[in-house]
C-alpha cells in the first residue's frame, strides 16, 4: 500500500538510540514518512542538529521512508532560524499604527506636536512595561489625516490631507468649522507583533526564510532532495501584526497595527494615485455612509494577501520544485482568521498557492465528536466556533486539494495535537473519519515525542518512550488510514454546488459566514465545494470554464454557485455573474448592498445580474436546491447528522458518517446513476456484496450506521468480494441463542511497559470499572474467561456493551478482531470449537489517568472528564 501518513517527529536533541527506536515504531505503523520537526532543537541548523538529521536520515533510508522537514525552529514558521534577528535586523517587519487627537471647535490655526504622537497612547497601570525604545524612536510618520465627525461617533467620508503641514515634528493648520479627529498614521518596527520574524509583504524580507533553512539544509542534503527528502512543511506562517492570541485582527479593530511594506505603499499608490494617503484613516475607523471605506479596507487587504501569496507561498513553492522537493503546509483558520490579519494570512486560498498540497489542521479540540454546532472553550481560554471547524474547515482545505490544479487532489491535515492525554484512538478515529469524509486524503498526526513521560507538550504522544497502551491500536489505526487516504486519492470529487469564500466579504462588511450555508448543505448530504473569486475572475488557470451551464473547475462540475449574504460584493465576482448570466446562481440571507469598484481602473460595475440570480433565507436553500434538480443523492427516511463524500475514480465511490453520539440510522440510501455495488472495510481490507435494487434508474442500497460508525461504498468494479456484507442487527437476527458472559472474568493488568507481563485484579462477580478500584492505572486489561459449548455453531457473534475504550478478541489463542470504537461487537464462528473455548479480551485505555501519578503541569490547555477504564456490563454470546 502507498503512504499518505508523514507524523511529526520531534527533534530536541536526543540520543541516537531514541531516534532510531522512535522511527522503529513509526515504521511499525505501516507509516513510511516523517515531518522532522525541531520542538524547538536548540542547534537548529547548527552541528547538533545536522548530527541528528544525518541519523534520521540514515534510518529513513534504510526502512524506504521520506522526510519532510518542519521549516523553522520553531512555530510559528517565519523566524527564519533566527536570521532577523541576528543577521538581518534592517529586515524587521513594518507596520503602521495610528494615534488621534480630537479637535472640537475649529477654525483658528492649532498646532499639534507629531512628533509626540509616533508611539501608542497607553494606561497609567502599562507604565513600565518593556518596549524597545531605541527602535521606537526611529518611527516614521506616513499621514496627518483629519476625518470630521458627523452628529453621532461616526465620520463623515470627506478627509483633509494634512501631512503637508508637518515641519521638524509639529503640524500646524486650521480646519473648517466643525468637530475633528486628526490622525496621526505612522510606521513602526515595534508596535505591532513580533519584531523577530520575516515580513511576508517584503520580498528580501520574506527570501530569509528560504536562505535560513531552505538554502541551509540544500547544501547539506542536496543529493537526497526529491528522494529521501520529500520537502518542507511549513506551520502557521502568519502577517503576524499582533502579540496578542486573537482570532479578530480585522482591519478596522481599535488599537490594531496593520502589516506594510514599501512594495504595499506601491500598490495602494497605483490604485488611488499619490494622495492614497487621505484614504488611510478609514483602516482605522468606520464612516458613516461606509463607502469609501469598505473599498479601502477591500484594497488593502486584495495588496496585503497578493503580496504574500507572492512574496512568500509561491516564492517557496517555486524554490523548492526548482530543487526538487515539494511544498506543504497549513495557516490558522481558527473562527475566521483564515482571512484576517494577526495570525492570519490575509485570504486562505492564496495562502495556499504556493502550495503542493492543500492544508489545514485540526488541533486542540477543535472538532469533538457529537458536538458539531456548540461554542467550547478551548486553548488559552479561546472560544472554538464548532460550526467553523465541524461543517466547513475539512471542506474548506480539500476544495483547494480538488480545484487547484497543482495540488494533484491532495489535501493533508495535520491532526490530534493538543487534544490532550486523555485523547485516545477511539476519539482519533472519530475525527480522522471526519475528515476523511470531508475529503483529506493525506495526514500528519501530532506526534511523536522523544521526550522523556510523560512530555507535556500538546499531547497526547503516541508511542510516548513505550508508555502509551495504545500504541499497538494506533497501529492499526495508521494501517486503515493508510488505506482509506489510498482510496480517495487520484480521482474526482463529486459535488453539485460551490460555494463561495467568504474572505473579501469578511473584509469590508457584515456577511454570512460560509460555515452557516455549509451546515446546511452537509446536513443534507448536498455536496459542494468551497470556491473562491480568483478562480471565477481566472477559471482558465485552474482548467475552469462555463459550459452548457455548468460550472467547470479542475474537472469538478458544478451545478450552481451558491453565495452567502455579503455587504459589498467585489467587482470581479460582479463580473463573472455579469458574464455568465444562465449559470444558477443563488444568494442565500438577502442581495448585496452595493458592488465594489476595480480601483485600479476606476470601474464600476451594475446589479443588473439580479434578474437572473435567485435570492432566498438559509432555511430554504436545500428544499430549493432539490427542487432545482441540485440535490442528486437522498436518505430515506432522512437523517441530518449523516456526512457524505462522493469520489470517482474507475468507480464511484461513497464515504458516509454518521455523526451524531446518540443515535443510530436504519435506511435506504439512494443513488441514481451508479452500478451494482460493494461494501468495503478497510480495517480488514475486504470488499463485501451488498444486496440493492434499483427503482426508476436509482439504486436503493441499505444503510444502517451505529453512532459515530462510518463506510465506503463503492461500484464493483472488478473488486474481488468475499461474501455478503450484513450488519450486526442481521447476523444476531440469525441466532437463535444468548448467553449473557458477563460474570466470572479473570482480570489482570498490565503497563504499557510491563505489557505482557500481567498481574492479577481481584475482581469478584460482575466486571465493574477497573477505574472504581485502581482510578489512577492506565494500561492494557486482560479478561480471560473459559466457556463450553456443545457444538461448532454456524454463526456467533460476541457483543460487549461498554469498553473504554479500544479491544482485541482472542479466541482459543488467535485472534479474532479488533474494535476501536463503538458498537464493540464481532462475528467469532470462525474461531470457536465444540468443547472448551478460551476467550481472551484486552482492553486498553488512554495514558489519560496515569497523568494523577506525575506532577501537575504548570498549565493546562482545558479541562475534561475523565472516563471509566475496561470492560463492564453486558458480554452477550449470540450463537445458533
Amino acid at each position: 500500500m502507498n503512504n499518505y501518513i508523514f507524523p511529526f517527529l520531534w527533534m530536541r536533541g536526543e540520543s541516537e538510540e531514541v531516534i532510531r527506536t522512535e522511527i522503529e515504531k513509526i515504521a511499525e505503523c505501516g507509516i513510511r514518512a516523517v515531518c522532522v520537526e525541531a520542538r524547538p532543537h536548540n542547534d537548529f541548523c547548527g552541528p547538533g542538529w545536522w548530527h541528528d538529521m544525518d541519523i534520521v536520515i540514515d534510518e529513513a533510508k534504510k526502512r524506504g521512508m521520506k522526510i519532510w522537514i518542519l521549516d523553522d525552529k520553531h512555530f510559528p514558521t517565519g523566524y527564519a532560524a533566527g536570521l532577523i534577528e541576528t543577521k538581518y535586523p534592517e529586515r524587521k517587519k513594518w507596520y503602521i499604527a495610528d494615534t488621534t487627537a480630537d479637535i472640537f471647535g475649529s477654525q483658528h490655526p492649532l498646532t499639534i506636536n507629531v512628533k509626540r504622537m509616533l508611539k501608542p497612547v497607553i494606561g497609567y497601570w502599562q507604565l513600565g512595561e518593556p518596549a524597545d525604545y531605541e527602535e521606537r524612536a526611529k518611527n516614521e510618520l506616513l499621514a496627518v489625516v483629519a476625518c470630521q465627525f458627523t452628529d453621532s461617533d461616526t465620520f463623515t467620508e470627506e478627509t483633509i490631507n494634512l501631512t503637508g503641514t508637518c515641519k521638524d515634528g509639529t503640524a500646524s493648520f486650521t480646519l473648517p468649522e466643525g468637530q475633528w479627529r486628526v490622525h496621526v498614521i505612522y510606521k513602526t518596527r515595534t508596535d505591532g507583533g513580533n519584531e523577530d520574524y520575516i515580513n511576508m509583504l517584503d520580498k528580501v524580507s520574506a527570501h530569509t526564510q528560504i536562505e535560513g533553512v531552505y538554502e541551509a539544509h540544500y547544501e547539506h542534503y542536496k543529493d537526497e532532495f526529491g528522494k529521501t527528502i520529500a520537502g518542507f512543511f511549513s506551520d502557521e506562517p502568519e502577517l503576524g501584526n499582533t502579540k496578542d492570541v486573537a482570532y479578530d485582527a480585522k482591519v478596522g479593530k481599535k488599537g490594531l497595527a496593520l502589516p506594510w511594506s514599501d512594495e504595499l505603499e506601491g500598490m495602494l499608490k497605483e490604485r488611488y494615485g499619490d494622495d492614497y494617503k487621505r484614504y488611510l484613516p478609514f483602516l482605522f475607523t468606520e464612516t458613516d455612509t461606509m463607502e469609501l471605506c469598505p473599498q479601502m479596507r477591500y484594497d488593502y487587504m486584495d495588496c496585503v494577501s497578493r503580496l504574500y501569496e507572492k512574496n512568500f507561498s509561491k516564492t517557496i513553492g517555486d524554490w523548492c520544485r526548482e530543487h526538487g522537493a515539494e511544498y506543504i503546509g497549513h495557516v490558522v483558520e481558527d473562527n475566521g482568521t483564515h482571512s484576517r490579519t494577526g495570525h492570519g494570512p490575509g485570504h486562505w486560498f492564496r495562502a495556499m498557492a504556493g502550495q503542493d498540497m492543500a492544508g489545514i489542521d485540526v488541533i486542540g479540540s477543535q472538532v469533538i465528536f457529537g458536538a458539531p454546532a456548540q461554542t467550547r472553550s478551548g486553548m488559552g481560554g479561546m472560544d472554538i466556533d464548532g460550526e467553523f471547524f465541524h461543517y466547513i474547515l475539512g471542506k474548506l482545505g480539500a476544495s483547494s486539494g480538488h480545484l487547484d490544479p497543482k495540488k494533484k487532489g491532495r489535501t493533508m491535515c495535520e491532526l490530534f495535537g493538543a487534544y490532550g492525554w486523555n485523547f485516545g484512538v477511539r476519539n482519533m478515529k472519530y475525527l480522522l473519519d471526519h475528515l476523511l469524509c470531508k475529503g483529506v486524503n493525506y495526514l500528519v498526526p501530532h506526534a511523536f515525542s522523544m521526550a522523556e513521560y510523560p512530555d507535556i507538550d500538546c499531547p497526547p504522544h503516541f508511542y510516548a518512550r513505550g508508555n502509551n497502551p495504545q500504541f499497538m491500536w494506533f497501529a492499526r489505526l495508521m494501517k486503515y488510514a493508510n488505506r482509506m487516504c489510498g482510496i480517495l486519492n487520484n480521482g474526482t470529487h463529486i459535488a453539485s454546488v460551490a460555494l463561495l469564500y467568504d474572505g473579501e466579504a469578511d473584509w469590508t462588511g457584515t456577511h454570512m459566514p460560509m460555515q452557516k450555508a455549509g451546515r446546511e448543505l452537509i446536513r443534507h448530504q448536498i455536496e459542494f465545494d468551497v470556491v473562491c473569486i480568483d478562480m471565477l475572475k481566472c477559471l482558465k488557470d485552474y482548467n475552469g470554464k462555463i459550459e452548457n451551464k455548468k460550472l467547470i473547475i479542475n474537472g469538478v462540475t458544478f451545478d450552481c454557485l451558491v453565495i452567502p449574504y455579503m455587504e459589498y460584493m467585489p467587482y470581479e465576482l460582479a463580473g463573472f455573474l455579469e458574464k455568465n448570466s444562465g449559470f444558477p446562481v443563488y444568494f442565500v440571507g438577502g442581495w448585496p448592498r452595493t458592488v465594489l469598484k476595480n480601483a485600479m481602473h476606476d470601474k464600476t460595475a451594475s446589479m443588473e445580474w439580479k434578474h437572473t440570480c435567485k435570492c432566498l433565507e438559509l432555511p430554504e436553500l436545500a428544499a430549493t436546491l432539490k427542487a432545482d434538480g441540485m440535490k442528486k443523492i437522498t436518505l430515506e427516511p432522512a437523517f441530518s447528522k449523516i456526512s457524505m463524500y462522493h469520489y470517482k475514480k474507475q468507480e464511484q465511490i461513497l464515504m458516509l458518517m454518521n455523526e451524531s453520539a446518540e443515535d443510530s440510522y436504519k435506511g435506504v440510501l439512494q443513488v441514481p446513476g451508479i452500478e451494482e455495488v460493494v461494501y468495503y472495510d478497510a480495517m480488514k481490507d475486504c470488499y463485501k456484496d451488498i444486496h440493492t435494487e434499483v427503482k426508476n434508474g436509482i439504486r436503493q442500497i441499505p444503510l444502517m450506521l451505529e453512532p459515530g460508525e462510518s463506510c465506503i461504498i463503492m461500484e464493483k468494479k472488478g473488486h474481488v468480494t468475499t461474501g455478503i456484507y450484513e450488519s450486526f442487527e442481521t447476523q444476531i437476527s440469525n441466532c437463535q441463542n444468548v448467553i449473557n458472559l458477563k460474570d466470572g472474568w479473570r482480570t489482570e493488568l498490565a503497563s504499557a511497559k510491563e505489557y505482557p507481563g500481567f498481574s492479577l485484579l481481584p475482581m469478584g462477580g460482575s466486571l465493574v470499572p477497573v477505574s472504581d478500584i485502581k482510578p489512577d492505572f492506565s494500561g492494557i486489561i486482560r479478561y480471560t474467561k473459559d466457556i463450553d459449548l456443545d457444538k461448532v455453531p454456524q454463526r456467533a457473534c460476541l457483543k460487549v456493551q461498554h469498553v473504554y475504550e479500544v479491544l482485541k478478541l482472542t479466541v482459543n489463542d488467535t485472534e479474532a478482531g479488533i474494535c476501536l470504537t463503538p458498537p464493540y461487537q464481532m462475528e467469532i464462528q470462525n474461531y470457536l470449537k465444540a468443547g472448551k473455548n478460551k476467550l481472551v479480551i484486552e482492553v486498553a485505555n488512554t495514558p489519560g489517568r496515569d497523568q494523577m501519578n506525575y506532577p501537575m503541569p504548570p498549565f493546562d490547555f482545558s479541562h475534561e472528564a475523565l472516563e471509566p477504564s475496561g470492560m463492564f456490563g453486558d458480554i452477550l454470546l449470540y450463537y445458533s
